[in-house]
């Protein structure tokens, strides 16, 4: 599949969103899980600001994957206040969406999908110790999380990111894979159609582009990429800790079209995506790099 810019000027139409269906047969078996059966910090995954992947749709995979390695997983619909928040030490939102956007709307319009009241509230919870894991994938998403994430000095682009040929791949080998505490001695990573941002400048790379990159931007031309140009970031606040991801497929395990094709840690391509999912989450628990971090 390669996405070009439309004749109109639009994003590039992705497929049927109904041909994205949970992997049933995704090992999520940890053979070394981080804590005891159940004796893990807590971690909720947003489901009460439009999302489209929750722990009872495409992620399901996610929650069972972070449930073998011992935290406590569970669904967050409630009003974000300072209350709510405190019941979890890792608040995960991934692809949320604004319902008061207009369906004919273009996707690179889409809005802030949380509240300039509900930021402060998820801003203050991180600064005085909490967790948070934004997953911000192509448009609309990634404008529906951009106001969430500029408030910690992230900017999400409103459009896509491609690859010719279309591999997503980030590896040491390419410079895509940057070396740290949470990436060292994995295989490579395998995204699957997303986003970029920037970070700033306190913030550690984990995901980087370059110039085999190009953004695919609709009311200009496009522009090639570089090493500012970022898929993954780490950044300490205050007492607390984010990561913001720009792609959303990777770090769950998905069925993709007709043919049933493996997308997410499912693939057989996608060698350290598992490790690196449990060793962004264990990092935003514990504030420490896992004790392993070479094995898949």
């Amino acid at each position: 599949m390669r996405f070009a810019l439309a004749a109109a000027l639009a994003i590039p139409a992705m497929p049927a969103l109904a041909q994205q269906v949970v992997d049933p047969d995704a090992d999520t078996k940890v053979a070394d899980p981080a804590f005891a059966a159940g004796k893990g910090p807590s971690v909720m995954v947003d489901s009460g600001h439009g999302e489209f992947q929750t722990l009872a749709t495409d992620y399901a995979p996610f929650g069972a994957l972070l449930t073998h390695d011992g935290y406590v997983v569970r669904d967050f619909d409630q009003p974000i206040s300072a209350a709510s928040l405190a019941k979890s030490d890792v608040l995960v939102i991934v692809d949320p969406a604004n319902p008061k956007d207009p369906p004919n709307q273009p996707k690179y319009q889409s809005t802030s999908a949380f509240t300039p009241e509900e930021i402060a509230t998820i801003t203050d919870r991180v600064k005085g110790g909490g967790a948070l894991l934004m997953i911000a994938d192509h448009p609309p998403y990634a404008g529906s999380l951009r106001a969430l994430a500029a408030s910690f000095g992230f900017e999400i682009e409103m459009y896509a990111a491609q690859h010719v040929p279309r591999e997503e791949f980030f590896s040491f080998a390419n410079g895509g894979l940057v070396d740290g505490p949470l990436t060292h001695g994995l295989p490579q990573i395998q995204t699957f159609y997303g986003a970029a941002f920037t970070a700033p400048a306190a913030a550690t790379p984990l995901l980087r582009f370059d110039k085999s990159w190009t953004m695919l931007v609709t009311d200009k031309p496009p522009r090639p990429m570089s090493g500012s140009d970022l898929r993954g970031a780490t950044l300490s606040v205050g007492k607390g800790r984010v990561v913001l991801l720009a792609e959303a497929g990777a770090w769950s395990a998905q069925l993709f079209g007709p043919k049933k094709r493996p997308m997410g840690f499912n693939a057989p391509s996608a060698e350290g995506n598992k490790r690196f999912i449990r060793n962004v989450v264990h990092w935003l628990a514990t504030g420490a790099a896992p004790a392993v971090e070479a094995a898949k």
